[in-house]
């Protein structure tokens, strides 16, 4: 009803006395609106309700079918028939609903919304298996395989990493006024060569290395470097330059420059693994550090938690340290944006690769937004499963073991299936199936032995794929650098360092037909690092340093007291090598052939 004229307007406290007045006033060319005046703040009015003792009749039916009170003043107004036949538009009866604008939901939204079915699993994306994974392996392999394991760990710690550390250690020494400080290449490797050597030959104090006791001290340390030299590296030692960094806000700075380079150094092959685990890995420490976690039931429950992307094998491609969740700009869950910052980090193509997860980091939500990007499976929590209508976890644990169910997203193409074995698990995936199905061994009570267990596929491809950044920390921690500092970054250091020797070493079983074991690798690291030219010669059954001989550098004849046998034509000789301390003939080319 328009309400651009009207002949008067008329106030009145009560809603009683406004309509007397248009009852008494009441004419049929005109018309009359209401208008509640809201009260003041102050004002409180109970008499909101009619009385019950009246009973109207019809000509008051107009009084009770109207509150008796209201709150407020009521004012009136009156308006001509003319003027309301003029501004009628036909467009006023028309309801409110019909005038509302819908917003449509776009594709991705209709998509999200899950459509659970009991059928079989169909994709619109299905697996390819492409050649590129094994093209990358074997031109790692054609690399790498007449190289030795110094040769291979100098691919990732090369140069330019220990020319980090030599500037920023140097400049370090300088900002503080030491400027008689200085450090080069060998004596950099040496240093490394006795923390890499630490982690085999575990002695519990610093000093005892360089103890001339016969129970503790090692004569391959203390004729490598003195005791001061080491001290005054391990003080000094320093991977940033204050100067830049002191503005920063990054909780890790002092290890950032580091990590970014050795990142770049994992990835200098591409990916060259199909099956990628994303896993959360935790780094011991009991210090003060705003970025320290504590972690209840977990193996390891104070220190750095460290975010890692790696193969199944145990290959760390990609990390990121965890420093709070503020630094994260998205609204999505943790789990969610760890995912897809890590595989956003990795310079590959996504459909090439599976990626497997923890039921920390799966989602339906993740595994949509994936699906296009790439394939990924992970164990999914209870309260995560957009209420797919899978058989409740009390229901399935009466049932016997290896029996399983399975719901299939027919929008988003995401398939859940929950499978008892000796617990309840539940697994999603945008890409695999549940058959056929596969077996395991599980130990039986009732018979007394291992029996076969029947396991769906995408359990059984997850048991393969899953665990590579548990086999990274097993392998770091087997030969953990036991060399400790005072320094909040120092366990971070001796952290990647170990990562570093890690990688290296799955590069030589992955080139080599014949590979040795973790221990002889680091120990020919240790070894070739700190062998240097002795007063003493070693004992004659010690052996052979791998890629000692080829590198070039210091192998001068010396002449025995006694004859020994050559090592390669076992003739009778009075000569070695100063620095193999092997026997060879001089006067024959057996000295030039040991050496090249």
């Amino acid at each position: 009803m328009s309400r651009k004229m009207f002949y008067g307007s008329n106030s009145f406290i009560g809603l009683e006395e406004a309509i007397e007045a248009v009852t008494a006033d009441s004419d049929d060319d005109r018309a009359y609106d209401l208008a509640i005046i809201p009260p003041d703040p102050s004002v409180v009015t109970d008499e909101e309700e009619g009385s019950d003792e009246e009973e109207g009749s019809d000509e008051d039916m107009v009084t009770y079918t109207l509150p008796r009170d209201v709150p407020g003043n009521i004012e009136v107004l009156v308006h001509d028939e003319d003027t309301l036949l003029s501004d009628y538009d036909s467009s006023d009866e028309e309801p409110l609903a019909s005038k509302r604008v819908r917003r449509q939901p776009n594709i991705e939204q209709r998509q999200q919304t899950p459509a659970w079915r009991k059928c079989l699993p169909s994709y619109t994306f299905g697996h390819q298996h492409t050649s590129e994974v094994q093209d990358k392996q074997n031109a790692i392999k054609e690399q790498l395989k007449d190289q030795n394991p110094v040769q291979i760990f100098e691919k990732i710690l090369d140069e330019e990493v220990l020319q980090l550390i030599l500037c920023n250690s140097i400049l370090y020494a300088n900002q503080n006024n030491i400027h008689s400080f200085q450090l080069d290449l060998p004596d950099l490797k040496k240093f490394i060569g006795i923390f890499i050597l630490s982690g085999y030959h575990k002695l519990p104090r610093e000093a005892l290395y360089w103890s001339l006791d016969e129970d503790v001290g090692v004569a391959l340390v203390s004729r490598a470097m003195s005791r001061n030299k080491f001290r005054e590296i391990k003080r000094y030692l320093h991977l940033v330059n204050n100067d830049e960094a002191s503005n920063s806000r990054d909780k890790m700075f002092k290890i950032r420059s580091l990590a970014d380079i050795l990142m770049t150094k994992f990835n200098q092959w591409g990916v060259f693994h199909e099956n990628i685990s994303i896993d959360e890995s935790m780094v011991k420490y009991y210090g003060h550090h705003p970025s320290k976690q504590f972690i209840r039931g977990k193996p390891v429950r104070f220190g750095y938690k460290n975010w890692v992307a790696a193969s199944f094998t145990g290959y760390c491609y990609k990390f990121d340290f965890y420093c709070g969740k503020s630094l994260y700009s998205s609204d999505e869950p943790l789990g969610t944006r760890v995912v897809k910052s890590l595989l956003s980090k990795l310079d590959t193509d996504p459909k090439n690769h599976k990626v497997f997860f923890d039921n920390f980091f799966t989602s339906c939500n993740l595994l949509f937004d994936l699906r296009n990007l790439g394939y990924c499976a992970g164990t999914v929590r209870e309260n995560r499963t957009k209420k797919c209508p899978l058989a409740a976890i009390k229901e399935m644990k009466k049932k016997e073991r290896a029996a399983f169910d399975y719901s299939f997203d027919i929008n988003n193409e995401l398939l859940l299936v929950r499978w008892k074995d000796n617990s309840v698990c539940t697994i999603a995936t945008n890409y695999d199936y549940f058959e056929p199905m596969g077996t395991v061994k599980r130990w039986c009570p009732e018979m007394r032995q291992k029996t076969d267990v029947r396991i769906p596929l995408l359990f059984e491809n997850y048991n393969k794929g899953m665990g590579g950044v548990d086999e990274l920390d097993q392998s770091i921690s087997l030969y953990r650098i036991g060399n400790h500092g005072k320094k909040r970054w120092w366990v971070l250091f001796t952290y990647l360092l170990d990562m570093a020797v890690s990688n290296s070493w799955r590069l030589h079983v992955m080139s080599k037909d014949d590979p040795m074991d973790q221990l002889l690798f680091r120990r020919s690291l240790a070894r070739y690092y700190l062998r240097q030219e002795t007063l003493k010669r070693a004992r004659p059954s010690s052996s052979l340093i791998e890629g000692l001989p080829q590198d070039g550098s210091s192998h001068y004849p010396r002449k025995l007291e006694k004859q020994l046998r050559c090592v390669i034509c076992h003739a009778r000789v009075r000569w070695e090598c100063k620095k193999c301390l092997k026997t060879l003939c001089v006067e024959k080319s057996c000295f030039e052939k040991f050496h090249t």
